[in-house]
């Protein structure tokens, strides 16, 4: 399995995610900019376009390397060299700062859910808690173990099926995943955290993705319609009106199960129009430098976003104090995590990176 080149306007759409979320976590409650707050605490959907684009490249590289030698052990070996090192280094350095008064957490309640973040389950035991983890550097982690749940086993579904049948099997998981969200609200109503965390809860968003993949291979001409950007818009609209009318959370009954749905739908549909249509428009935006270099740094951005700013305050509170959650403080947060992200990437990341090819060569 070879080394699929980086497609820019890709990069710049998972730029996009990112930023959606740094904005969501830095959202401004006081100062000249927290009028932008109503709009910038929407930014949790790019947990949402990073399901929607990572389905659909991961579904392509099963796609392509299915009946090749060492197809499941290649895929895994490359996925865990992308995820695993950047992850448990991100859990070590959780474990560290726990030792800096300056941060206020406290080393047990790393020890109390450790275990749980170390073996990919903290999804699960912040369903089982219904609470997020009492070390906040430890929130973002849940998405990622999403998707190496689903990802330990849907290679197998990809190497068992025909891709007619398995567009069938990854249609029924969307369909599937808004019903068990909709059953969860209705026997488990307190406990909100569930379907926003559980795998079988989130598994619509990737579903689509991969399903957008199989149709760039089988029948390009089907991105190609027009009606698939109208029916984004429209989605999309529906999602602004949930998040409007039901209180303007991702907590509401409303947004914990048509709401999802809606809003990966039009992820859905804007990235089928990317890769179908190629409209010059979008292709502009989303080859953008600054969300194409982003996007490429990313899931150390992702990793770090939490626990950058709060280091970065530690460093500077001698010199200067910033209000916690101000303007100033948005601008602080988004250079520190950018920052610790382009070093992950530049010295830890992208050497890892380069024994891919080394461990999977004698396998393609």
């Amino acid at each position: 399995m070879g080394s699929s080149p980086r497609i820019p306007e890709l990069d710049g759409l998972r730029g996009l995610a990112i930023l959606a979320v740094m904005l969501y976590h830095y959202a401004p409650q006081t100062g000249a900019l927290r009028f932008l707050a109503p709009v910038l605490v929407t930014g949790w959907i790019g947990v949402d376009l990073f399901f929607v684009l990572s389905g659909y490249l991961i579904t392509g590289i099963l796609l392509d390397s299915v009946g090749r030698p060492g197809y499941y052990r290649n895929f895994i070996v490359r996925r865990a060299l992308r995820i695993l090192p950047a992850y448990y280094a991100c859990l070590f350095l959780c474990g560290m700062v726990t030792y800096y008064p300056a941060y206020a957490f406290d080393w047990k309640d790393f020890l109390h859910a450790t275990g749980w973040y170390f073996l990919y389950f903290g999804n699960v035991k912040e369903f089982l808690e219904n609470q997020w983890p009492r070390m906040a550097l430890l929130t973002p982690l849940w998405s990622l173990q999403v998707e190496e749940q689903f990802y330990l086993f849907f290679p197998l579904l990809v190497w068992a099926l025909r891709r007619q049948t398995l567009a069938k099997a990854l249609a029924g998981a969307a369909v599937a995943a808004l019903a068990i969200r909709v059953a969860l609200t209705v026997a488990m109503p307190s406990n909100l955290l569930g379907v926003y965390v559980l795998t079988p809860c989130r598994m619509d968003a990737l579903a689509m993705g991969g399903l957008i993949a199989i149709a760039i291979r089988e029948r390009p001409e089907w991105l190609r319609k027009s009606w698939i950007g109208w029916g984004a818009a429209f989605f999309a609209a529906v999602f602004a009106a949930v998040w409007e009318l039901a209180g303007n959370s991702p907590w509401s009954v409303a947004m914990r199960t048509i709401g999802f749905t809606a809003v990966d739908l039009a992820f859905a549909g804007l990235l089928a129009t990317l890769v179908g249509r190629r409209p010059p428009i979008l292709l502009a935006l989303f080859r953008a430098r600054v969300l194409v270099w982003l996007g490429t740094i990313s899931y150390g951005v992702y990793l770090l976003h939490v626990m950058a700013p709060k280091g970065a305050h530690v460093l500077l509170d001698p010199l200067v104090k910033l209000p916690p959650q101000g303007s100033a403080d948005l601008f602080l947060s988004l250079g520190a995590s950018v920052c610790a992200a382009w070093l992950s990437w530049s010295f830890f990341e992208r050497p890892i990176l380069k024994w891919k090819e080394r461990l999977t060569a004698d396998h393609s």
